[in-house]
């Protein structure tokens, strides 16, 4: 997935920058509103949670539990775009998936699962577009919540975490009519967590280091960290009023 998304910015950042002879110079945007929904795919590599995984797998009785690599976004955006220039604001909240379930003879039925919101302002500038396409780039910063839950058989655990990030990236809307269009984006997204807090125990998961309620969760003797950080593809629909 990373090698697609860095061929769609690649691609993108081509034609942005050589297509002037075919494309108008922003700079004309009528302005106006517009709202999105879209669906985002985010490589968020959980490196702790699945050291977890990997040494439950190895040591509880054949437990074969996939680890956490990519997750999703489903978001909505409220979009302003200033009259007779190349800028807009635009305003992303966003919810965060991403689980992994698995089983074996000694833990029962075994799962990670995270759940959580972002919410970013993010500036976007036109440099090139036309009546069909509008080439974008964006950027800002936001903020993020994130919550996890562990069950392995009867034990369980719920933490939480959240911090503050930003993110960048290229895209590209396509209007088939004056209000209906579609985009297509490669963003770049860091949001690490680096401290989890435990609100919920019960009987005692294997795997950690630390794991009691109201304090910090820990593998290895460390803080358990998670992550919304990753390369987001994004495919959304756009209303403009």
């Amino acid at each position: 997935m990373k090698r697609i998304l860095f061929i769609i910015l690649l691609s993108l950042s081509i034609v942005i920058f050589s297509a002037e002879d075919v494309f108008a110079r922003g700079g004309g945007g009528s302005g106006g509103h517009a709202l999105s929904f879209g669906l985002t795919t985010v490589s968020s590599d959980q490196k702790d949670i699945n050291s977890i995984i990997d040494h439950v797998n190895a040591t509880q009785g054949g437990v074969s539990t996939k680890t956490l690599t990519s997750a999703y976004d489903f978001f909505a955006q409220y979009t302003y775009r200033f009259s007779g220039s190349i800028f807009a604001l635009a305003f992303r909240p966003s919810l965060f998936m991403q689980s992994g379930k698995g089983s074996g003879a000694t833990v029962g039925d075994y799962s990670h699962s995270l759940t959580g919101y972002t919410f970013f302002p993010l500036l976007r500038i036109y440099p090139l577009e036309n009546s069909f396409i509008r080439f974008y780039m964006q950027g800002g910063v936001g903020f993020g919540y994130l919550k996890g839950e562990v069950k392995q058989g009867e034990s369980s655990v719920s933490y939480a975490g959240s911090n503050f990030g930003a993110q960048a990236g290229l895209g590209a809307e396509f209007c088939f009519t004056d209000n209906h269009c579609m985009s297509l984006e490669g963003n770049l997204r860091y949001l690490p967590i680096e401290r989890n807090i435990a609100d919920s125990v019960s009987g005692t998961p294997t795997g950690f280091t630390q794991v009691q309620n109201s304090r910090e969760v820990e593998y290895d003797q460390n803080d358990m960290a998670t992550t919304m950080s990753g390369i987001q593809g994004v495919l959304a629909y756009t209303y403009n009023f």
